[in-house]
């Protein structure tokens, strides 16, 4: 239990919470006193209003009849006035003429005074009084003041209220610190129960997610969406470790049984020359193999498109066409463009020049000779489009996603030379570009679709 209080206590949650509840305290302080002073001066200026009326009124009746006149005003007042009313006639000798206080020296203007005890209630307790002095007329002197004990008890209820507000202010802050720091933390151990869960193997975890679009639930899905890349790349590397396993046991076994054989039945320099050749071949085959899975690794990080070069696609592709149509010649294949102009995208050159290659060989090698083979690219909506159409045989529609799949070869292509990563390294290259890749049946043939973004600014 204190172990819980004291990690509750030391979380960052509630010293955000204490730090905002101390700028909450030292707020309301400076408006408890701001409050304190208006209400102290609203009180004294009302005050000071009733005794300028007190003293207008007993200087307009002895104006009007006299001494006689203001002793009877005054007299007045006191029988109505309250008991915190007190009010002064006298003589500048000393003489007292009316009023409920004794004699005084006489002050002008606006003071304060204090009572004796004696002199002030008949049950003894003293007085602040808070008054104003005026000549009425030569000799003549007036004072007119209030107590102040209820100005301060108005004050000090003022202040029990603000002190009240305070409290209940702090103790909300607190429990809501206590509450959030509380709530904090369970998600925050759902976190590291995952993380641990993860670490111990159980790669199928994932943080529970409430729904909450705050930081923490944005966290959360972050982390969840992280999961997800990590566990979809292990098993990338799974799925390359076995389709390693599976098709290139194949040629380094017939590598290692020609070695073998030269090295056991070679008699002369042409026998071990031909060994070696054909081992080369072999070699540069795997070699090749490893390259492309190599880059299909490199391609699979996820970048931003926009932050790729500006690259005018069309100008590419009409590269791409005037270099490989004397190859596809050489196979009596017919290799034709239909570029529209002006079509830009954020890519790659390179990447892009080998996706081309790669589909272009890939639809060379898959079709008889005679067969036409069509470079396309065109604007779609808010798309850009390059297509690779070709009349050959096709591939069944049963089979569009699985040749995309790394090592994956239709029967009739495996007597064929190939690594099976044509079409798995073009996927991966178009992903890279944010691109969407598809197989469409040319009736007869094959269609690849690439749907690019294009660039910011054009059309």
């Amino acid at each position: 239990m204190s172990f819980a209080w004291t990690r509750l206590v030391s979380s960052e949650s509630f010293r955000l919470t204490a730090i905002f509840t101390s700028v909450i305290i030292v707020a309301m302080l400076g408006l408890m006193g701001l409050v304190y002073a208006i209400t102290h001066r609203a009180l004294e200026t009302e005050l000071f209003s009733a005794i300028d009326r007190d003293i207008a009124s007993i200087q307009s009746g002895y104006r009007a009849q006299g001494i006689s006149e203001a002793k009877e005003v005054i007299t007045q007042h006191l029988y109505r006035g309250a008991s915190s009313d007190f009010l002064l006639l006298q003589t500048t000798g000393g003489r007292k003429l009316a009023g409920n206080l004794p004699v005084m020296n006489p002050r002008l203007g606006r003071f304060f005074l204090r009572l004796p005890a004696r002199a002030a209630t008949p049950e003894g307790e003293s007085l602040r009084i808070l008054g104003e002095g005026v000549m009425l007329a030569p000799g003549l002197y007036m004072f007119d003041g209030r107590n102040l004990d209820l100005v301060s008890d108005a004050e000090e209820d003022v202040l029990a209220a603000s002190l009240w507000v305070l409290v209940a202010s702090l103790v909300l802050a607190v429990g809501g610190g206590l509450v959030l720091s509380h709530l904090f933390l369970a998600r925050m151990d759902a976190i590291t129960d995952t993380c641990r869960a993860i670490m111990a193997g159980r790669f199928s975890d994932r943080v529970p997610e409430r729904g909450a679009g705050d930081e923490l639930g944005r966290l959360v899905r972050t982390i969840n969406a992280m999961l997800d890349r990590i566990s979809g790349l292990m098993e990338n590397v799974q799925q390359i470790s076995s389709d390693i396993a599976h098709d290139m046991r194949a040629p380094l076994t017939h590598l290692h049984h020609r070695l073998e054989r030269a090295l056991s039945e070679a008699r002369s320099e042409d026998e071990y020359r031909a060994a070696i050749e054909h081992a080369l071949q072999e070699t540069d085959l795997l070699l090749g193999t490893f390259h492309a899975l190599l880059k299909i690794g490199q391609l699979e990080e996820a970048v931003d498109v926009r932050s790729l070069p500006r690259l005018d696609l069309s100008h590419l592709l009409e590269e791409m066409v005037d270099i490989y149509r004397p190859v596809a010649e050489d196979s009596a294949h017919v290799l034709t463009g239909r570029i529209a102009p002006g079509l830009w995208i954020h890519g790659d050159r390179t990447l892009l020049a080998q996706l081309v290659a790669n589909l272009i060989e890939n639809a060379r090698a898959h079709t008889p000779a005679g067969s036409h083979i069509t470079l396309q690219a065109e604007r779609h909506d808010s798309e850009v489009v390059m297509m690779v159409r070709d009349d050959g045989p096709g591939i069944p529609k049963s089979e569009y996603e699985r040749v995309f799949r790394r090592f994956y070869r239709l029967e009739r292509s495996r007597t064929t030379a190939g690594t099976g990563l044509g079409l798995p390294l073009v996927a991966a290259i178009a992903r890279y570009h944010g691109a969407k890749i598809a197989l469409e049946d040319n009736a007869p043939g094959l269609i690849v679709r690439v749907g690019f973004v294009p660039a910011e600014g054009t059309r």
